[in-house]
């Protein structure tokens, strides 16, 4: 395993109020937004397809719409 040291860097100003670094700061943001809210979309589609599920499903475990099972009567 083999281990570094981080150390800062100074960055001019000058260079940090260039249009290139805005131009880039910003479409990361924007980039990372787009990313961020879809990935949000997907994580609620999921626990709203679980819920439709799990509702769907009795304390047994057998589904409600299944007919596939039988009522067990002693003889």
């Amino acid at each position: 395993m083999t281990t570094t040291s981080h150390t800062a860097v100074a960055v001019p100003l000058e260079l940090l109020k260039s249009k290139t670094i805005t131009v880039l700061v910003d479409s990361f943001q924007a980039a990372f937004m787009a990313t961020f809210d879809e990935e949000r979309d997907r994580k609620q589609a999921a626990k709203l397809r679980l819920l439709a599920e799990l509702n769907r499903v009795d304390a047994l475990g057998i589904a409600t719409s299944s007919t596939a099972h039988e009522e067990y009567r002693p003889a």
